[in-house]
């Protein structure tokens, strides 16, 4: 015979059934503190996960999540669902009172109570546990849906609970439709879809799943999770496989910096396989205390190897390998390998290690015969210039960068100029001119020119330190007064050129939205990160992005490599070809706020 229910349990149990039938709020036990506990310092957010609003394109988001390979979050995913829009504490203790359910609670149950309500999963079929060498710190029981409920409000006894229970075949019903429509492209279901409903302020600690996993959310409160890529995984102490805990992390990783979700109702978090997560259950206010929320797993087949070779030979394609394994540190040199990054990587130019001043320009390379082209298509290129502008209106034409140096290659580089007038021009009549006379005669092999304008009426006005440097190290005289030789040695030394203005270029950027916007922001962010974390430390200077990649991952404290690195691919080859149609936008606007918020 079963023994008899707790008489807690029971007055538990009816106080559910009371209140949800007279149509009264559940409220946590008074005294329950509804905040999470405090995380480690080490737990620091370096932005959010990215996220689109659900637009009700299936087959557009089916086409996504098949190459998808970061978290991502649907806004509305999941406010299709019928039934489960409607699902409150009070509906389901009425209605599914009597639901035999799975709860996790913890097995200290004073602890809980005093300190915070942390339920971590331990595989209770583990030998170790069954005979018991090792406790659970929380243990699983089957109890009515209204006992449990009133466990996790805090009555009938006990530290709390978590419930985590498969949903019945009529309750799974109500929660299809929407972005769930498209959840098959990432797999076969390896674990149906299950309740998580817990008190705001109860946590799961950090672990990761081998499974895609999806998360919605569903009548009231939040979840906030904090994520971490796959390599973070060697820095959070994880238990080893053979223990009742695997999968499980013992601390925060230090370096990697978590990315953050914020998961409301109505809305679908998607995030592959061996991303770590925190998990944190959120309310509104004391009215609105239970989070309650859906996940599924799905379990993807990996492609033969000589298929994937054979059939997945593009840009997209080979970026989504490299992400796969975004292991350090030969992040660089894998996407070298893969044909992402040009293996002749730009210049690094020498420093003086005791007066930090950077070695002036060789001009032997602008004056070689190599260069003739180059040179004889700058000097065309000037020549226009100076017939818009005037002699008398100008104090120098200056040419920086590759062709400078002698460097250039066909169909990669571009011709910048540097205009120094004395009064201002029309620079876009300008710049028309020179797309209209001068590109198509070298476009075989130039892409385009870039024109700086600056202003000034005399050498001594030229006074910006950035415009002094870049002439003084980088820039050869094309016209007029040859300041990149008349600079004191002073101007050599590197100062910010691009930090100081980085969040008003981000917000210009975002507010733009396009392509080009973006891989602009993109560029000026990597820079931005050479001169905040190696642009008093490197041995060099470099404007090249691969080398500020390398330099800026080397310097910094946090481990910001594979952002920066995907970043670099990105600008490269644009945000449509390696994220696609779908997703580019979101992908691209979270790996801007995460590459600044670095730089705060």
């Amino acid at each position: 015979m079963a023994p008899a229910p707790a008489l807690a349990d029971v007055a538990g149990e009816a106080r559910v059934r009371v209140i949800g039938a007279l149509g009264g709020r559940l409220r946590a036990r008074a005294g329950w503190a509804l905040t999470p506990p405090k995380r480690s310092d080490d737990a620091r957010v370096r932005g959010r996960v990215a996220e689109i609003a659900w637009n009700g394109d299936t087959d557009g988001l089916r086409k996504a999540l098949a190459v998808l390979r970061d978290p991502l979050i649907v806004r509305g995913g999941c406010a299709s669902w019928t039934s489960s829009r409607a699902w409150t504490v009070e509906g389901l203790a009425r209605t599914r009172g009597g639901w035999m359910c799975e709860t996790r609670a913890p097995r200290d149950a004073e602890e809980a109570t005093t300190s915070g309500r942390t339920f971590t999963y331990c595989e209770e079929s583990h030998e170790a546990v069954r005979r018991g060498a090792f406790e659970a710190p929380s243990v699983t029981v089957r109890m009515p849906f209204a006992m449990a409920l009133a466990r996790v409000l805090g009555y009938g006894g006990g530290g709390g609970a978590y419930v985590q229970a498969e949903l019945e075949e009529d309750m799974k019903r109500e929660c299809e439709g929407g972005a769930s429509d498209a959840f098959d492209t990432l797999g076969e279901e390896s674990q149906a879809k299950r309740l998580w409903l817990s008190l705001a302020g109860s946590v799961t600690p950090l672990h990761y799943d081998a499974s895609w996993s999806t998360l919605a959310q569903v009548g009231s409160g939040s979840k906030r999770m904090l994520l971490y890529q796959p390599f973070a995984l060697a820095s959070m102490a994880l238990y080893p496989d053979w223990h009742p805990l695997r999968r499980r992390g013992r601390r925060f990783p230090k370096r990697q910096l978590a990315w953050e979700a914020i998961v409301e109702p109505g809305d679908v978090l998607i995030f592959p396989p061996r991303f770590a997560h925190y998990t944190e259950s959120v309310a509104r206010d004391d009215d609105e205390c239970i989070s309650m929320s859906v996940t599924q797993r799905f379990r993807r087949e990996k492609q033969p190897r000589d298929d994937e070779a054979a059939s997945n030979d593009d840009v997209a394609s080979k970026f989504r390998r490299w992400t796969d394994h975004r292991d350090r540190p030969n992040s660089l040199s894998r996407l070298i390998l893969l044909g992402l990054v040009d293996s002749h990587a730009g210049d690094i130019m020498d420093r003086d290690a005791r007066t930090g001043e950077v070695a002036p320009i060789d001009v032997s390379g602008w004056q070689s015969s190599m260069n003739d082209e180059w040179r004889i298509a700058t000097e065309e290129c000037a020549f226009i210039v100076r017939e818009c502008v005037g002699d008398e209106n100008l104090l120098g034409i200056y040419c920086r960068g590759s062709v400078a140096r002698g460097r250039a290659r066909a169909k990669i580089s571009d011709v910048d100029l540097i205009v120094i007038a004395r009064a201002n021009v029309n620079e876009d009549s300008i710049r028309d001119q020179i797309s209209e006379r001068w590109l198509p005669r070298f476009s075989h092999f130039i892409r385009k020119s870039d024109l700086q304008f600056e202003y000034a009426s005399s050498e001594t006005e030229v006074s910006d330190p950035a415009l002094r440097f870049v002439l003084a190290t980088q820039s050869v005289t094309v016209f007029g007064s040859p300041l990149p030789d008349s600079l004191p040695s002073s101007a050599r030394v590197p100062t910010v050129q691009v930090l100081n203005d980085i969040h008003d270029d981000i917000s210009h950027a975002l507010a733009h939205g396009s392509e080009r916007a973006i891989v602009w922001v993109l560029k000026r962010l990597i820079r931005a990160s050479f001169e905040k974390h190696a642009l008093h430390h490197a041995s060099g200077y470099t404007r090249d992005l691969f080398h500020c990649v390398q330099f800026a991952s080397v310097h910094a404290d946090d481990d910001i490599l594979s952002d920066l690195a995907t970043a670099l691919v990105v600008c490269i080859h644009s945000p449509r070809i390696i994220y696609g149609e779908f997703l580019w936008r979101g992908l691209s606007e979270a790996l801007v706020r995460r590459l600044e918020t670095c730089l705060l």
